[in-house]
C-alpha cells in the first residue's frame, strides 16, 4: 500500500491512494456519503416541522390571503419530508452495506426505508385530492410505528455491537459517541410522535379522531418529535463535520 499525506491529492497513476484523502483522517468512512444523508435528513425534520404548522394553520381556519396560502402547502411539506426521509434511508442503506454493518442495523434501517414510503402516502395522495386532500388515514400511523421499531433496532444494536470510537467513558458529546447520541435523538422522537399519531388518527378514514387533533397535546407531541429529529440530524452533522465547507 503507497502511503500519502493527507493533503496530497489522489492522482490517476495510483489507485491505491483515497479518493477523499480528508476520510482517511475523519474518522467517518465515506464521510461524504453521511454528510449528504445528513442534509436529508435535516431539510426532512424542517420541512416535518413546516408540515406540522400548516396542518395546524389548516385546522384553525386560515383567514387572510398569506395564512391560506401558507396552509395550502401543507401535502407540499409533507411531500417533501416524505422523499427527503426515504432518499436518506436508502443512501444509509448503502453506507451501512459499505461499512460492513451488523444485520441488525442493516433490519433497522430496513424498517425507516418502509417508514419513509408510508410517510410519502398520506400528502401525495392528498394533493390527488384523496379525502378532500386529507389522504390515506392510516399511512403516518403505520410509517410512525416502523419508523420507532426500525429506531429501536438501531439503538439495541449500538448497545451490542458499539461502532468505532465509542468510549463509554467519556459523555455524549464525546465525538465518538455522537452516532449512539444522535441515535438516542430519533428514538426519542419517534416515541413522542407514536401517542401524537394514535391521538390524531381519524380511524377508518371517516371517524372522529381520540382527541382534537389541533389540541394543546396534539401539536405539543408534533412539535417535540420534529425538533427532536431535527436535533439527531445536527448531531449526526457535527460528527461528519458536514458544514466544514473546505473538507467537501
Amino acid at each position: 500500500m503507497v502511503t500519502t499525506h493527507p493533503a496530497e491529492a489522489p492522482t490517476k497513476e495510483d489507485p491505491e491512494q483515497p479518493l477523499y484523502p480528508e476520510e482517511v483522517t475523519s474518522g467517518v468512512p465515506h464521510r461524504l456519503q453521511q454528510v449528504g444523508i445528513t442534509f436529508c435528513f435535516t431539510l426532512a425534520s424542517l420541512f416535518l416541522l413546516l408540515d406540522f404548522v400548516t396542518l395546524h394553520v389548516l385546522l384553525s381556519g386560515p383567514t387572510t390571503w398569506l395564512t391560506i396560502h401558507f396552509a395550502m402547502l401543507n401535502n407540499f411539506f409533507g411531500t417533501l419530508q416524505g422523499w427527503l426521509w426515504l432518499q436518506g434511508f436508502v443512501v444509509l442503506g448503502h453506507w451501512l452495506l459499505s461499512v460492513g454493518a451488523t444485520r441488525l442495523a442493516l433490519a433497522g434501517c430496513g424498517l425507516k426505508v418502509l417508514a419513509s414510503a408510508c410517510f410519502c402516502l398520506q400528502p401525495m395522495t392528498g394533493i390527488d385530492g384523496f379525502r378532500a386532500g386529507a389522504g390515506f388515514w392510516w399511512s403516518n400511523l403505520v410509517g410512525i410505528l416502523f419508523f420507532h421499531s426500525g429506531n429501536t433496532l438501531s439503538v439495541v444494536d449500538f448497545a451490542m455491537s458499539p461502532p468505532p470510537g465509542v468510549d463509554k467513558k467519556e459523555g455524549w458529546l464525546y465525538p465518538g459517541n455522537l452516532p449512539v447520541t444522535g441515535m438516542w435523538f430519533y428514538w426519542f422522537a419517534t416515541w413522542v410522535l407514536i401517542p401524537a399519531n394514535f391521538l390524531a388518527t381519524e380511524w377508518g378514514g371517516d371517524g372522529a379522531s381520540w382527541v382534537d387533533g389541533n389540541g394543546a397535546v396534539v401539536q405539543g407531541l408534533q412539535y417535540a418529535g420534529a425538533v427532536l429529529l431535527l436535533g439527531g440530524s445536527l448531531v449526526y452533522g457535527v460528527w461528519c463535520d458536514a458544514l466544514n465547507l473546505r473538507r467537501w
